[in-house]
Formats: C-alpha cells, sequence, structure tokens
C-alpha cells in the first residue's frame, strides 16, 4: 500500500485529498461511519432527551458595538489569557457549559507549567506587553472624533441601507421562525443536525468530519459531534444565517476584512484575512464573532463541490500593534477545531514582520498540532504559489490576478421571498418529507449486512441524499438571506 501524499505533494499534483473521504472510504471506514450513524439515529430516536437551549439570540442584543464581548455570543471554548478573562467568563457562563475540548494544548499554562499570562507579561510593556488583558481596545473617547461618524462605524448594515437609501423596509422582511417549527428558545438535537449537515450537501461528508477529526474513534466523534450541534443550537446560528448581513457590522463588511476572491490549486475557495484592516477598538468581540460565523458558514456554500474545504490566507502587510487582537485570533482557531472541523484546507501567513515572529513565538506552543500542520508561512508571493496559481492570486498579493474588493450592499427586495410565509411552508414541507425518507434509508442501511452497502440499500440512500439536496436548494432562500457572493454571482 502506497504512503499518502503530503499537503504539499496533493498540491504539487493537483490531486485533493481524499482519504477518509466519501467515495474513498476502506470497508474499516465506512463500518465507523456506519457505527455513528447509528448513534445519531438512536438519539433522533430518544424521547427522554433535553432540548438544545439556545443561549444567544440576535434580538437580545441590542447593539452591534457593546463593551462587554465576553457575556453576549460567548463561542466556547474560548481559551482565557488571563486569570481576568477567566474570572469573567465563567461568571458568565455555567460551568457545565465550558467543558469542552480547548484547541491549545492547555488553557492558561505553557508547556512548561508557566501561566501563558505570566509569560505574555513578562514580553513587557513595549512589544507585547499590553496583550496579557486579552481585551479588545476601548473606542477611542477623543473629543476630535466626531460622534456621528463613531456612530456610523458601529451601524448594522440594515441601519446604514436604511440611512442612506432613505428605506424603512427591513431588509429581511420577515420574522425569523426555526425549522420543523421549533420553539425560539430550543431546538431538538435532530433539526439542529439537520439544520448543519445539509450545508455540505452531502450528510455523509458532515458527519466524517467528526470522524477524522478524532481519529475515527466513533465514540469521541459522536461526543465532538454532539457539542457542535448544542453549540450551534445554543448561538442560534440558524437564526444569524436567516438575517444574514443585515445584521452585520457594516464598517467590517465594507472594510473587507475576510472575503473570498479567489480558489487554490484544489479547487478550495480562498478567504483572504487582512489583518491590516482590523482594529478591535472599531468594533466589538461579539460582533466579529458573529462576522467570522457568517463567513464560514457562507463558505460552506462556495466549498460545497470541494467536501467543505476551504483555504485561509492571513495577510499581514502593513500589519502593526494596532493591528494585534488575539481575541480574534483564538476565536477563530477555536471555531475552526471545535466546530467546524476538517474545514480548513491550509492556513497560509503572507507575512514579512519581526512584530509578527514575536506574537507567533507566542502564539504557536498552543495552537493544536493537526491545525499547526496545516499553517504554512509564506515570506513572499512565491511562498503562495505552491498553493495558489500565481494567475489565481490577487494582486495585492504578488499575483497577476486583478482583483479589488468591494462590499456590494444588499438590495432592498433581494429577499422577498422570505416573506412568504406560505410558499416557505410548502417548500419547508418537502424538505421535512425528504429528510424522513433520508432516515428511513439510513436505518435500512444500517441493519442490512455490511458487505451488501453498495447494493440496493445503498441505492436507495443515494436516491433519498440526492432528494434531501434538491429539497433544500428549494427551501434556502427562505430561511438564508442572500450573501455577498450571491450578488457577485460567485453562488
Amino acid at each position: 500500500m502506497e504512503a499518502p501524499l503530503s499537503l504539499l505533494e496533493h498540491y504539487k499534483t493537483k490531486q485533493p485529498v481524499t482519504c477518509g473521504h466519501v467515495g474513498a472510504l476502506t470497508k474499516e471506514e465506512t463500518d465507523k461511519l456506519r457505527q455513528l450513524w447509528q448513534l445519531v439515529i438512536d438519539e433522533f430516536d430518544r424521547t427522554d432527551s433535553e432540548p438544545l437551549r439556545v443561549l444567544f439570540r440576535l434580538s437580545d442584543s441590542d447593539a452591534l458595538y457593546e463593551d462587554d464581548g465576553l457575556t453576549s455570543l460567548s463561542f466556547e471554548p474560548l481559551v482565557p489569557l488571563s486569570s481576568k478573562d477567566r474570572a469573567q467568563s465563567e461568571s458568565a457562563t455555567p460551568e457545565s457549559e465550558l467543558q469542552s475540548e480547548s484547541v491549545m494544548q492547555s488553557e492558561s499554562t505553557t508547556p512548561n507549567g508557566t501561566p501563558l499570562s505570566n509569560r505574555i507579561a513578562r514580553a513587557g510593556s513595549g512589544l507585547l506587553g499590553w496583550m496579557s488583558s486579552g481585551r479588545s481596545t476601548p473606542a477611542s473617547t477623543s473629543p476630535d472624533d466626531d460622534a456621528a461618524a463613531q456612530q456610523r462605524r458601529r451601524e448594522s448594515v440594515q441601519d446604514h441601507v436604511q440611512r442612506t437609501q432613505h428605506h424603512t423596509t427591513p431588509l429581511v422582511p420577515a420574522p425569523f421562525v426555526p425549522l420543523f417549527k421549533q420553539p425560539e428558545q430550543t431546538r431538538t438535537f435532530r433539526s439542529a443536525f439537520w439544520q448543519a449537515a445539509t450545508q455540505t450537501r452531502n450528510a455523509d461528508s458532515w458527519v466524517l468530519r467528526f470522524l477524522r477529526a478524532r481519529k475515527w474513534d466513533v465514540c469521541a466523534a459522536f461526543a465532538m459531534l454532539r457539542k457542535t450541534l448544542e453549540w450551534r443550537a445554543g448561538q442560534a446560528l440558524d437564526e444569524i444565517m436567516f438575517y444574514g448581513e443585515s445584521q452585520l457590522h457594516m464598517h467590517t463588511m465594507k472594510s473587507g476584512l475576510a472575503f473570498a476572491c479567489t480558489r487554490d490549486r484544489l479547487n478550495n475557495p480562498v478567504f483572504v484575512i487582512r489583518v491590516r484592516v482590523n482594529m478591535a477598538r472599531e468594533r466589538s468581540i461579539a460582533a466579529i464573532k458573529r462576522f467570522l460565523c457568517w463567513q464560514i458558514e457562507t463558505s460552506q456554500l462556495l466549498a460545497s463541490g470541494v467536501d467543505g474545504r476551504v483555504t485561509l490566507v492571513f495577510d499581514m502587510s502593513g500589519f502593526t500593534r494596532d493591528n494585534i487582537d488575539l481575541q480574534l485570533v483564538r476565536t477563530l482557531i477555536t471555531l475552526l477545531t471545535n466546530y467546524y472541523p476538517e474545514t480548513l484546507g491550509v492556513m497560509l501567513i503572507y507575512v514579512n514582520s519581526l512584530l509578527f515572529s514575536g506574537l507567533w513565538a507566542l502564539i504557536a506552543p498552543f495552537i493544536d498540532p493537526n491545525v499547526k500542520a496545516k499553517i504554512i508561512l509564506a515570506r513572499n508571493a512565491s511562498g503562495l504559489v505552491p498553493f495558489i496559481d500565481r494567475k489565481c492570486l490577487p494582486v495585492e498579493l504578488g499575483g497577476s490576478k486583478a482583483f479589488k474588493y468591494e462590499y456590494v450592499v444588499p438590495e432592498i427586495n433581494e429577499n422577498s421571498c422570505m416573506g412568504d410565509v406560505k410558499a416557505r411552508g410548502v417548500v419547508e414541507r418537502t424538505f421535512g418529507d425528504a429528510v424522513d425518507a433520508y432516515e428511513r434509508a439510513t436505518r435500512t442501511w444500517l441493519t442490512s449486512k455490511s458487505d451488501d452497502v453498495s447494493v440496493d440499500a445503498g441505492h436507495e440512500r443515494d436516491s433519498a441524499r440526492e432528494a434531501v439536496c434538491k429539497a433544500f436548494d428549494a427551501l434556502d432562500p427562505y430561511v438564508r438571506a442572500r450573501t455577498l457572493y450571491h450578488r457577485l454571482e460567485s453562488i
């Protein structure tokens, strides 16, 4: 048996990563998939399970720009970088909700047992000493700041459109209603599962992510899957996607902090994160977390043909001390590791900065080894070209692709169908029927002999999966606001 290709070899040969994916499973991997599906179906059938609680809703937040970013939209686990952070986090969140696997090797200590906050503090008051609190820089209160300009920096996309276009019509003309007629404050395990699993257009692909992330340990994979659904329900991701950009921070969207603009050599969508435009004082951590979740969820639409994998390019050009934001970094890594496993294809850090080198020396020891293996440091365009063809690389990154980011605001009527309750009811019932049929086919597949998975039971399940995809495509415009990438015709 040939040794698997390294990550770089996959890019050199343009051979997609297929090991452990649908269509390339070994018999043992297929058996593991069946075992995990059995646990999922058993959970569907439980009548004594507690519903998943919604801990945060968009309507609970008075504004995108908040001073307290740890209690609103508080993604767990957020690895505290100081005892102060930990105390605030634990006071806002029940202890039982903090028991989730960390992306770091240790929550608050270095490998030799030294508290991380102490190590950062020893960096002094010059380069990195100010970061020991882990908090966002407060908004400027200089009398030179224009009050109206400050307010505009804080407004949502909805507020911006209404102010500049003099419209009172909401961009999403209907109140949020969860799938499967769920109450607003809870979700069942089943409803949360299907809201998430349909993003990849193949539920097997989504389930397999957890098996690969947990090295094919079925019980560990199920525990991770369940924790992910608890988190998704708790943060009301279905509601975030329902309202979409309308409730995101206009200044963040306009600045081009993160955007998809090309594809890499394996056809994964490439998201560029321009660190130089990130100013923590100009937005709350709650707003940036919501923005990151929206981007990752939206990336699955762009990556549906490549099993949901995306490539990230951190553009560190022009990086200064003002751009250092540990909360953003740790939030993104936590999301990709704990709640979106196997979503990251490769992370390219485009950097030629001594300032970043000092920061990286602090962060690197605490990054999960599986994530760290996918991080590539590139000092110039030549370091990016092995992963992204030069003609596909934007000019600002040293390539030849003419691309300039410009945020196109939503059109007033682009989500008009979301207000058609009757039409949504029809397509949602069709989707529900398709899901029921897929579950029946999966039960048949699970009870068939292992050697028969490729015959009738498998064929019936394939047909049922296609019906789910078709039904979800019809339902999607009613439950997800259109995105920038729809307006740019990238989707």
